[in-house]
């Protein structure tokens, strides 16, 4: 357990990739539910996890981040997690948006 990832919350759906973790969480701070978070590995630790803010989180659940290099362009990686927000099929459903790399 690493003192700065870790809170007393429920953290959960770790994901790593290149030098960059997002995970999802019911930490205080948030926008409501679980929302998703990035820590990034730089000289050998990782840095206090940030929120993506409101244009990735709801007030509802975001879970399941995954990143990976779709060619969304040169300074972002693709992001697919999924929600229960409302305008979707019902449940959880898919969504995916560009995030910067680190």
């Amino acid at each position: 357990i690493d003192p700065i990832l870790s809170s007393d919350q429920e953290d959960k759906c770790p994901f790593i990739f290149e030098n960059m973790m997002v995970f999802a969480s019911n930490r205080a701070g948030g926008f409501g539910g679980y929302d998703l978070y990035y820590s990034k590995f730089e000289q050998g630790q990782w840095s206090a996890p940030v929120n993506f803010g409101e244009e990735i989180n709801s007030e509802y659940d975001e879970y399941r981040p995954i990143l990976f290099d779709e060619g969304v362009d040169l300074n972002r990686n693709m992001m697919v997690f999924s929600s229960n927000r409302p305008g979707g099929q019902g449940g959880f459903d898919l969504y995916f948006v560009g995030v910067l790399k680190q």
